[in-house]
Order: C-alpha cells, then structure tokens, then sequence
C-alpha cells in the first residue's frame, strides 16, 4: 500500500485545531464561547475543503498527506496519519457532522449551563474522530478509538434527559468492555508479527504481511468482530444504543448517530476485511444473516416506538444492518453500497435527530402521540421532514437509494433468496419512515396549539442546510462519492481474492 507524503501536516493539523480550539474555551469570557467553539469547527471544516480539493483522485488506494512520527521506539508504535479514499470520506463526515453539532448547540436552549465544559466536549470528539480515521497505526487507532468515549460519556451524562446517568454508565460498560477485545487481538496480531518478521510492528502496511493458521485467522476476526459489531451496534450487541439516543442531548445524538456509529462499520472494512481475508471469506454466510436480522428486527422495533428519538435509534440500527449487508456480500457492488450507505445515514440520522430536537423545543416531548400534526404551520421545517424522510427511505434522487439499491444488486449476484430478503428489508425500513410522516404531517390535532410555533430559522436553518446540500449531491451526483474510495475499496478486495 503506497504511502504519499503531504509539504503541510494537514491531517496534524486537523487534529490539534479543535482541540486547541478546546483548550482555549477556558481561558475566555463567556460571552466569547460560542464564537470560539463554531470558529474551531469551521476552520476544521474549511480545513477538510482543501484537503478535498489537493486529495489526487487517480490514486485513490494510496494513502495521502502521509506523516509519521516515533512514539515508542521499542514496539516500533508510529503517529502514522494519512488519508486513502476511504478514509477521506470519514474524516469530510467527521467535520461537516462536527461543525452542524455546534452551529445546533449555539440557539440549543435545552444547553443553559456549563458551557465552556459542553462545547470543549464536541471539538475534543472531533479531534479523537479524525485520529480513528486517518491512523494507519493500530495502537494509535485504540487510543483514539477509546478517547472518543470520553467525552461522549460525559455529553450523555451532564447535558441528557431524565435517565442521562443510566444511559452514559451503560453506553460506557458496553463499549469499554468491547474495545477489551479489540485491545486483545491488535496485542495479538503484533506478537504474530513479531513472530513472523523478527519485530515488533502495529502498523495496518506491516500487518497485512502477516499470515496466520485458519483457526488463528478466525478467532483474531472474532476478537475485531465483538468490538466494532458493539460499536456499529448489530443485533444482538445494539440495546445500548436506544439508550443512549434517547437520553443524550440533541447535538450528542447527532454525533453519535453520524459519525461515532461509523467507526464500527468502517473497522470492520479496513481491519477485519483487510487483515483477515481468509476468515471473512470463511464466515461470509454467518455475517450476511447477521446483517439481515439487524435490518428486518431494528425496523420492527422502531415502528413500535412510542419516543421519537428512540423510533429514529432504532431506524440507525437498522441502517447499519444494511451497511453490514452490503459489505459481506464481498464484491464491488456490495462494498459501494456499504460506503456509500455509511455516508448517506451519516447525514440523513444526523438530520432525522436534529427534526426530534427542534419539535421537542416547540411541545416539550417525544412522545409520538403527542407529535400528531406538528409541522402543519411550518413550511420550511415541513418541507426538511419530508426531503430527509424520502432520503432515508431510499426513494430515487435521495442519499440512501445508491446503498440500498446497490446491496440488492449485489445479493442478486449470489441468490434471488438473499436479494429478496435485503428487499423485505427495505421495505420495512420504508414502512415506519411512511409511519412517522403520517404521524407527523396527517394525524390530527387542536390547531390553536399550533399556529403560534416559529418555523426553523437561523443557525438551525443552517444546520439542516449543511446536511441537505450532500444529501442531494449523493442522490443525483453519486458518481462523485463513489471516485473518492473506488481505488481503495479495488484494494481491498483484490487483497480479500489473493491477488495483491
């Protein structure tokens, strides 16, 4: 795998301005918070702008803007950053979904306290998210993979709901305790290197030199699988997140549902697709089916819903279910529908959380029963429900129609059998998004309750208008989403067929 050295530590970059931008929180006036917090995650952005712009597009598997740097010369452990065409999709996600979280928190008034605290939260997440996706070093990767809890943790825990503390403790023990093994099989594939080579290495180039018995290839995919199938989350691994969504504060639900969730999903490609080729190809059927009943049991469970939050946590579940899908079926078309899908819900379940937040700020609930009606007398916010419902259900011309389409495409070239049951799925998915339209827009209500809400405006507006743009751009334009990770995604299953 290339390695292609940037002239300006871009991706260094990255990660030190929001958390500079966190640091220097503290040491301003409060009027001057907000200013500091949105300009940090602006810059970040614009930052990631130019990083498009530069990214060569005719070498998409090489990793670019390469930088590395010595941590711990006696296990040979590097600040290994950089960006292949993978990646580079994540790291845009990571920045734009940051920069929505706060331009959301700035009008949240649901946010009233502790706000030094609240918005050095989401630029310190920013930062530990661009160092998950730009590490090519598998330690680094953990350490950042396991720095984003923490201030989730604390999002969750300081500024949710009624039941924030149960929710943090659980969303805590149940990803701490699975990154365990994650921790288990990167200590594991490093001694197998050691083994093999004569030294010590924990970089992703060295270690897919490694070669490992069936037995042993198996039970190091196992080890990854646990981890980031709890991150994703899959079914049976998925019941934190329910939890987690319906406790956590608007713009932490964003974060979570967008970014966070796709640090499973995309582990799971980069890592166990990518090192344990010969195991995935061996336990392809269990993963398939396990992706089928995430899709078909989470659309269940999110029509039964009665919390608005928890009905859009149950859909993300669901929509990861899809992603997974996708991605065992282990051909091109099935990898195209997983990235792209990852993105798409990306925007779609950040938009679809931010919906929940701006009615629970005009009725004070979540309660489905109590939503009947409730974007009658706001046309702009109506007209957002509806474009980012369609999206999400997949309808032609909206972000999610490529990954679901696509992951059709690819069952029907092992089985009608699995192309219809990835359909069904579908179709559910399209059931309770149709659920919550009629819920929202034809149940009925009293009208005078109504008429006096203020449509959405403002940095709200904004908000929403970020995530519509690429929403768009996906479902009319996917061709420019696809040049970005195609060189990457031929990488990785030449390497799954053994001809790397």
């Amino acid at each position: 795998m290339e390695t292609i050295a940037g002239g300006v530590p871009l991706i260094s970059l990255s990660i030190l301005l929001p958390a500079l931008s966190a640091v220097v929180i503290f040491f301003v006036r409060e009027g001057w918070l907000k200013a500091i917090a949105l300009t940090g995650a602006g810059l970040t952005f614009l930052l990631s702008l130019v990083v498009l712009y530069l990214f060569d597009y005719e070498r998409t598997s090489s990793v670019q803007f390469y930088e590395e740097y010595t941590l711990l010369k006696e296990l040979n452990v590097k600040l290994s950053l950089g960006l292949d065409g993978l990646s580079l999709l994540m790291y845009f996600l990571t920045t734009l979904v940051s920069l929505v979280a706060v331009l959301w928190s700035i009008r949240d008034r649901q946010i009233s306290f502790r706000l030094r605290e609240y918005f050095a939260v989401f630029l310190l997440t920013e930062s530990f998210l661009i160092g998950v996706f730009a590490s090519f070093d598998m330690l680094v990767f953990y350490v950042f993979y396991e720095l984003t809890l923490i201030p989730m943790l604390f999002a969750i825990g300081v500024w949710g709901y009624k039941l924030r503390l149960y929710s943090a403790y659980k969303f805590f023990v149940y990803i701490f305790v699975s990154s365990l093994f994650l921790l288990l099989g990167i200590a594991s594939v490093g001694v197998v290197h050691y083994k093999q080579f004569g030294n010590f290495s924990f970089s992703y180039f060295d270690l897919l030199k490694n070669s490992y018995t069936p037995g042993m290839e198996v039970f190091l995919f196992i080890l990854f699988f646990i981890a980031f199938a709890v991150k994703t989350p899959l079914v049976p691994f998925h019941t934190w997140l329910p939890d987690a969504h319906g406790e956590a504060p608007t713009a932490g639900s964003v974060v979570l549902a967008a970014v966070l969730l796709k640090m499973g999903t995309y582990a799971l490609l980069r890592f166990n697709v990518g090192l344990f080729p010969e195991a995935t190809l061996k336990l392809m059927p269990f993963l398939v089916a396990i992706g089928i009943i995430t899709i078909v049991y989470a659309s269940w469970m999110t029509i039964v819903q009665n919390n608005i939050k928890r009905f859009v946590a149950y859909s993300s579940v669901s929509h990861m279910g899809f992603v997974v899908t996708a991605m065992f079926l282990l051909n091109m078309e099935g990898l195209r529908a997983s990235v792209i899908e990852m993105f798409a819900h990306g925007m779609t379940s950040a938009s679809l959380f931010m919906i929940a937040g701006f009615i629970y700020g005009r009725l004070h609930t979540f309660n489905m029963n109590n939503l009947r009606g409730s974007v009658k007398f706001m046309p702009v916010f109506a007209f957002i429900v509806a474009m980012t419902s369609f999206a999400a259900m997949g309808l032609p011309g909206g972000s999610s129609f490529w990954g679901k389409f696509l992951t059709v495409v690819a069952a029907k070239e092992y089985s009608y059998a699995i192309a219809s049951l990835v359909i069904t799925g579908a179709f559910f998915s399209a059931a309770y998004v149709l659920y919550m339209l009629k819920t929202l827009f034809l149940d009925v209500r009293e009208e005078s309750i109504l008429m006096h809400f203020t449509d959405v405006r403002g940095f709200k507006l904004a908000s929403f208008v970020l995530l519509m743009i690429p929403v768009l751009v996906i479902g009319f334009f996917p061709h420019i989403f696809f040049r970005m990770f195609e060189g990457s995604l031929s990488f990785i299953l030449r390497n799954l067929l053994g001809l790397e």
